[in-house]
């Protein structure tokens, strides 16, 4: 881990950035109100939704954090600065992180694919299992893909991972 850091940490986080801005984009497109358009919806990892105030969707913030959980989707409900600190069981938000997708290799166009999933579930009213199954497809593709990437970049640097792993 420590080799890919310093290898790709500064490219990595910079990916993480650009994957969150995607996503808020693509969720934006899909109907979600999603905060700080004016900054391209996020300046870091994370990506906030306003689900009572979007308009297509008549699930609360708390049965959507289920339903995408139940797809394979993580997230978390969250409090927005609007909302009743006492009432923090049903809070309006949704917070994203785009930290582990970028780590399996995901870039833009897969944030277009995780919005349309988020889109399918949370307006058409799809069920999450239906998309579970999707995603693991999708992510078993994508995973083996990355474990080849991360394989030759050993087998071309095994003298700095060594190097690197006996000072540490």
């Amino acid at each position: 881990a420590l080799a890919e850091t310093k290898e790709f940490g500064e490219e990595y986080a910079k990916q993480v950035v650009k994957n969150a801005k995607a996503l808020g984009q693509a969720l934006y497109e899909r109907g979600f109100n999603v905060l700080c358009e004016e900054k391209g919806f996020t300046e870091s990892h994370q990506v906030i939704l306003d689900i009572a105030d979007s308009k297509d969707i008549s699930y609360s913030a708390s049965e959507l954090a289920v339903m995408y959980e139940n797809a394979n989707i993580i997230l978390n409900k969250n409090l927005l600065p609007w909302d009743d600190v006492n009432n923090s069981d049903n809070p309006s938000g949704i917070r994203l992180g785009t930290q582990e997708c970028t780590r399996l290799g995901m870039k833009e166009s897969e944030m277009e694919e995780i919005a349309e999933f988020m889109k399918r579930i949370a307006v058409d009213g799809e069920k999450p299992e239906k998309i579970k199954e999707e995603i693991k497809k999708n992510l078993v593709h994508k995973t083996e893909i990355l474990m080849s990437i991360i394989k030759n970049f050993y087998k071309r640097n095994k003298k700095l991972c060594v190097k690197i792993s006996k000072n540490t």
